[in-house]
Order: structure tokens, then C-alpha cells, then sequence
């Protein structure tokens, strides 16, 4: 979508390349290492740029200095789910059944690891996580029964409660979801500590001119700012919040520090 609205206002095709792999760092390696011209741009995310210096010992590039990091696009919050019909739907009642027997959660993403981790830390919910190469096949797991619990992407899991299919627990959110105003905040529940912030972004290799860096922040917000946009990616369980160029570096090397922190304290080691 971004590209699509990009392209006529930068005069040039904006192709899409999809660098699947290695929850994302395949892709961001990849433009980290592209000529700094401001033709090779990335989409960032929490998971690419906060998440993965807690999940790899060897990152093969710094997600703040290796980069400029144009825009925010947009926040996305994440939902605490389990199986529509699921015997434990409440944490309480997810704390109980943990200390009978240790439960299991899903995580498709370097995001999802952490904060599945995180709420076994906080929410005294001993679990077992489950690695799975995307978000997609833990939903699907998740639904089948063979995972008890799985933290995602709104945007990820909404088409599966709206059907029935899953039940929300909580929201890692300041607020509650229009779409789902019975399902609490994990703040309302009293997990003030949990801070963790799903974003997505857009980026460039470190070294692009600054007037490029300029226009590409200047289109990106226009492009963010027309009420289409603004409606499409609230469809899709996204907030959007564009920032500056200087407001976007304090954002990342900051999310860096919280996603950091709450893997370590989750007992997470780089690997």
C-alpha cells in the first residue's frame, strides 16, 4: 500500500521485494548493506529493529546505526489469545492451570517470543514456547489444540475471533480496541510493567543524503496522512503514527532498550 502511494509521488516505480527468513533479518541485512542512494528502502518493525538484539548473539547489522530511520508508520497492539473454547480464558484462571500443568504458548516472531515470555514472567503463567517460522502457522496450531496460548499482532489474529474461532484475554494497549471493547487491557488486569510496543516502519541504509532522507519523510507522512491510508490500516488492527526523522531515532534506540530488558528478565538469551 505504501508503495503504491509512494510510487507516484517520488516519480519512479517502488517495487516490493519480499526477503523472507530469519525473522526479518535477512531482508534488513540486506538494505543495511545497499548502496546509501535512498533508491533501497526497508520496512522496519519491532521485531527486525527492537526485538532481535535480545534473540541474536550475531546480528549481522546494528538495527539503529545501520540504518536511518525515516518514519514510524504505524503501531499495532498485540492480543493475548487462546482457543474459543478453551477451558482457561481468563490469566487467572491461566495461572491456575499452569500450576497443574505447565502450559504452552506459540510465537511466530521475534515480538511474539518476548511477549509470550514476558507474560509467563509477570502474570506467574509457567509456559513452554513453542517456535514457529511465522505468525500465520501458530494461529493455526493455536487453533488446533496443540499450543494453549499465543501472543500476536492484532491485525494477525482479528479475522479468527471475529469468527469465532479464537478469544481474546487482553490487549497490550492504553486503551481498549473498538473492535473488541470487552476484551480488557493488560494494564486494566494490573501488568503495568508490560510496555512492549509492536511498531512498523520505514527506513533507508545509513549514509543517504539528507535532503533524500528529507523528501522521503516528507512523502511518507502526506502518504500517511490521506484518510484512505489512515482507514486501511485501521482495518488491519494498526494505529498510525508517523513521526520525524530525529523523534523516529529516539523512538527505535528506545524500544531497543525496553524489548531488550524485558527478554532479559524474561529469561531469554541470545542464541
Amino acid at each position: 500500500m505504501l508503495a503504491e502511494r509512494l510510487s507516484p509521488r517520488l516519480n519512479v516505480p517502488v517495487i516490493v521485494d519480499n526477503k523472507a527468513g530469519a525473522s526479518g533479518t535477512i531482508g534488513s541485512n540486506f538494505a543495511a548493506r545497499a548502496k546509501p542512494d535512498g533508491y533501497t528502502l526497508v520496512l522496519t518493525s519491532s521485531s527486525t529493529h527492537s526485538a532481535t538484539p535480545a534473540l541474536f548473539a550475531k546480528l549481522p547489522y546494528n538495527p539503529t546505526e545501520d540504518f536511518i530511520h525515516i518514519s514510524r508508520i504505524a503501531t499495532i497492539p498485540m492480543m493475548l489469545v487462546v482457543k474459543a473454547d478453551a477451558p482457561a480464558r481468563t490469566i487467572p484462571a491461566m495461572a491456575a492451570a499452569a500450576r497443574a500443568k505447565s502450559l504452552s504458548y506459540a510465537y511466530g516472531s521475534a515480538t511474539s517470543k518476548i511477549a509470550g515470555a514476558t507474560f509467563s514472567n509477570v502474570a506467574h503463567v509457567p509456559s513452554e514456547g513453542i517456535p514457529y517460522k511465522s505468525q500465520p502457522p501458530a494461529v493455526t496450531d493455536l487453533i488446533g489444540g496443540q499450543v494453549d496460548y499465543l501472543f500476536a499482532d492484532l491485525s494477525v489474529v482479528t479475522s479468527f475471533i471475529q469468527a469465532g474461532r479464537l478469544a481474546g484475554v487482553a490487549l497490550s494497549a492504553p486503551r481498549r480496541s473498538p473492535e473488541f471493547p470487552t476484551v480488557p487491557t493488560l494494564g486494566e488486569l494490573g501488568f503495568n510493567d508490560f510496555d512492549l510496543v509492536v511498531w512498523v516502519g520505514l527506513a533507508a541504509p545509513a549514509g543517504v543524503p539528507a535532503d533524500i532522507v528529507a523528501r522521503l519523510s516528507r512523502e511518507t507522512a502526506a502518504v500517511l496522512a490521506e484518510p484512505a491510508t489512515i482507514a486501511k490500516l485501521n482495518q488491519f488492527g494498526m494505529d498510525v503514527s508517523p513521526n520525524s526523522v530525529a523523534d523516529h531515532r529516539k523512538f527505535t534506540l528506545a524500544q531497543r532498550d525496553v524489548w531488550t530488558a524485558r527478554a532479559r528478565a524474561a529469561g531469554i538469551k541470545p542464541e
